[in-house]
């Protein structure tokens, strides 16, 4: 059973490491909490141990970002179509996170770091057409970002690229990736409930997390205009590579065997 790999005081002691520097950039720059967490712990134990013990810190992170930087109940009347888009599609993630076995989902993980990695190269390429078919474009980005979002934890990618092609604001791009997240989190957390991979212990060990995570979150976000954005983004994209390629070799290593 996974969740026991949790009992090891060491292994608690790196992932709440892991929760509160993510919880700190989280707070720096908006969004990136399950971008970092989601990788960091499965390389301790596996994906769908990394997914229930973050769900309760990414719902209240998702929660305080989204009412941050006012205005956002214009965001989200506006956008509300793609968070329902979002919900069905973690709904289909999340049966295929507790059915599939570990390593396709790994690697599934390890393409999306990669490609969140070259979201800059992305945003150079001509994403006018999601204007033109704003209904098409936002059911097939928010339901791939909801399966990616119940399955690998990260939606970023697809999310990143609609929220591009309609050239929001910074504000508005973080409260609707806050929404979506929040919503894909909701729905995957009472999928894994209602399946009974919730026990006492993760529960426990979720809360203790979340207060964590909010105690990072805060100065994060006090210090946020005086960060260095660019360096910031960097160094994640070093670290990123960095767990996709240690997860590519856990995956062949997996297969070879």
């Amino acid at each position: 059973m996974p969740h026991d790999l949790l009992s090891p005081p060491l292994l608690l002691a790196c992932i709440a490491l892991i929760v509160g520097i993510a919880a700190f950039a989280h707070g720096v720059i908006g969004v990136g909490f399950p971008l970092i967490t989601t990788p960091c712990i499965t390389l301790l134990t596996d994906l769908k141990t990394a997914v229930l013990i973050t769900v309760l810190p990414n719902i209240l992170l998702n929660i305080l970002s989204i009412l941050r930087g006012g205005n956002w109940r214009d965001s989200l009347l506006k956008h509300w179509r793609l968070a329902a888009y979002v919900l069905l599609g973690s709904l289909v993630g999340t049966q295929l996170l507790i059915g599939l076995p570990a390593e396709p989902l790994k690697l599934a993980l390890a393409l999306m770091m990669l490609v969140s990695i070259n979201l800059n190269r992305l945003k150079k390429l001509d994403w006018s057409f999601l204007r033109r078919h704003r209904r098409t474009s936002e059911a097939a980005f928010g339901l791939i970002g909801g399966i990616l979002s119940g399955t690998v934890n990260v939606s970023v990618p697809p999310l990143a690229i609609y929220f591009i092609g309609l050239d929001l604001s910074p504000v508005a791009t973080v409260q609707l990736f806050n929404l979506c997240f929040i919503v894909g989190k909701l729905t995957q957390a009472g999928t894994l409930a209602a399946h009974g991979e919730f026990t006492a212990a993760i529960l426990w060990q979720s809360a203790g997390l979340t207060v964590l995570a909010v105690a990072c979150l805060i100065p994060g976000m006090r210090i946020q205009s005086r960060m260095d954005a660019s360096t910031y983004r960097r160094w994640l994209n070093h670290t990123l590579l960095l767990m996709a390629v240690l997860m590519l070799v856990q995956v062949g290593l997996a297969w070879a065997r």
